[in-house]
């Protein structure tokens, strides 16, 4: 049942609006707990998630082509080398040799491993740093996230950030506070 579960959802669901408050809320005790309560509070939400199952939407329509073992170990390494250098700028030339290839090729085989352009994929990797900072609330100003997650510009930086999370990062600040009882 787990299994399937994880299975269809591979790719990441969206929580239906109607649900969200109640499965933050699980979240929350979940973060909160510690030792045994947390695996209980995990399971407690798996079941619930399990229960709400068909109501789930998913992130992603693309269905992931299997991959080589090689094919796996390059992406990987691409992977690794985006997030040890997501905070400074990444020549497009660069991380195509970290692939082995030359960048046009390196494009296409990019968004037909991933389904994304390689900017758009980086632009994704730099807002999900820079919300995790935004959260943690020890940053002194958005501007400092901005440049500490990567982007060179603030007037970029929120441009961008509105595209992703279809938000301003005050704006998504407030949301989480409000959220979050903070």
């Amino acid at each position: 049942m787990l299994k399937n579960f994880l299975d269809r959802h591979n790719s990441g669901f969206k929580i239906p609006d109607a649900h969200r408050d109640h499965v933050a809320d699980k979240m929350l005790a979940l973060n909160s707990a510690r030792n045994a309560d947390r695996l209980i509070y995990f399971f407690e939400l798996l079941q619930y998630l399990n229960a709400i199952n068909k109501e789930l939407e998913p992130l992603s329509t693309r269905v992931p082509d299997k991959v080589s073992d090689t094919e796996g170990i390059r992406i990987g390494q691409v992977y690794d080398y985006i997030m040890q250098h997501y905070h400074s700028d990444i020549p497009l030339e660069n991380v195509a040799a970290v692939s082995h290839m030359t960048p046009q090729a390196f494009c296409r085989y990019f968004k037909k491993q991933t389904g994304h352009t390689f900017v758009g994929f980086l632009n994704e990797v730099r807002i999900n740093e820079a919300c995790k900072k935004l959260t943690a609330a020890d940053f002194e100003s958005v501007s400092t996230v901005a440049y500490t997650s990567g982007f060179n510009s603030i007037t970029n930086f929120n441009r961008v950030f509105k595209t992703v999370t279809g938000k301003s990062p005050l704006e998504y600040l407030k949301e989480y506070r409000d959220a979050s009882g903070n």
